[in-house]
């Protein structure tokens, strides 16, 4: 993968498979190439080589692309809310493509889908933002706009769950909920979190790490000497 008018290749030679149900932390600086990797699942960079995300095709036909949308969550770093609007409609959008007039009419009341409320209540209590739902996004800390945009990507009930750095702004104990949420059911949902931060990464069953767009690492464990090759010299992982 390459970025228009550089040289840089962002992702260079990764060969790999992740399995269904896998929970899977992608560790690296920044960089080293997570982001791009996340975004070429999606189909959303131009790629030399082949992706797939089940029997789909990122790449493929329309039809394929929109069937890897309906399928997937993303969480994308810092956020990428709606300032103006509450917590609780942010966090309902992640089911936006099947709203009904119904539904629109309650949006617009301020109230999330009725098929959705119950889930939207019991994610908010999880992740301890319930008496956030009805704050405008722009009125939250940082840590709980996260939050709120790892409800939205959960909402849905994804097969895929792609999240670009989700505990970043978070305390290492509401960081620890939000991964333990990501991977909860275990073997119901494909898990990938890009993370820069080792606790975090060392959560996961499986750690893959990057370094300048190559994959460096590969497995069920990182010793420090392995990480302190990833981040590379005068830098060191959290």
């Amino acid at each position: 993968m390459d970025f228009p008018g550089r040289r840089l290749r962002a992702v260079d030679r990764v060969t790999l498979r992740i399995a269904e149900g896998e929970q899977v932390a992608l560790l690296g600086p920044s960089g080293a190439g997570k982001s791009t990797f996340l975004r070429a699942l999606l189909g959303a960079v131009t790629i030399t080589g082949t992706v797939r995300v089940g029997e789909w095709d990122p790449y493929g036909t329309a039809a394929e692309r929109r069937a890897i949308r309906r399928a997937s969550g993303f969480v994308r770093q810092g956020g990428d809310l709606v300032p103006g609007l509450s917590a609780r409609l942010n966090a309902a959008m992640g089911t936006s493509p099947s709203w009904t007039l119904r539904d629109w009419a309650r949006v617009l009341g301020g109230r999330a889908p009725a098929a959705q409320e119950e889930r939207l209540a019991a994610l908010a209590d999880r992740h301890g933002i319930t008496d956030s739902l009805p704050a405008r996004v722009r009125e939250l800390s940082g840590g709980q706009r996260q939050r709120v945009a790892v409800i939205r990507a959960l909402l849905p009930g994804p097969r895929l769950l792609l999240a670009d750095e989700p505990t970043s702004g978070l305390d290492p104990v509401t960081a620890a909920a939000v991964v333990d949420t990501l991977c909860s059911p275990a073997g119901s949902m494909t898990v990938v979190v890009a993370t820069h931060d080792l606790a975090v990464a060392r959560r996961f069953p499986r750690i893959l790490a990057m370094r300048d767009g190559r994959l460096v690492h590969d497995g069920q464990s990182l010793d420090e000497t392995t990480a302190a090759g990833v981040y590379g010299d005068g830098e060191s992982p959290r």
